[in-house]
């Protein structure tokens, strides 16, 4: 039991080394939950007024994954990201795209 234990927790460490982690430059990673999912999110300035990069990246491994319920889920946390940098004024979304079951976004706040 205890080599069985052993194998299992060698492999997870293996496979988490496969996943892609894109940092964004000059930002902070924060974890956030939605539906029982952990993700890290980044959020920073493109240098333009009001605008900003997002990165909503699954933190929870998943075994042969729903891609579609797994977009919606980085959608939810993006929103919620969004809205909260805007403090709850409109936003607009220039680009938007999943890579896997990353999420990534460019987004104005807009002025009210």
């Amino acid at each position: 039991m205890k080599l069985a234990m052993s194998c299992l927790v060698a492999a997870a460490t293996l496979l988490a080394g496969c996943y892609k982690v894109d940092p964004l430059e000059g930002t902070q990673a924060e974890p956030i939950t939605v539906e029982g999912r952990k993700f890290t999110v980044r959020v920073g300035s493109t240098g333009v007024p009001n605008q900003y990069r997002l990165l909503v990246q699954r933190s929870t491994m998943v075994i042969n994954p729903d891609y579609e319920l797994e977009a919606e889920r980085a959608r939810e946390v993006a929103r919620r990201i969004m809205e909260r940098t805007c403090k709850g004024r409109p936003y607009s979304q220039a680009v938007e795209g999943i890579e896997g079951v990353n999420y990534k976004t460019v987004f104005s706040c807009l002025q009210t």
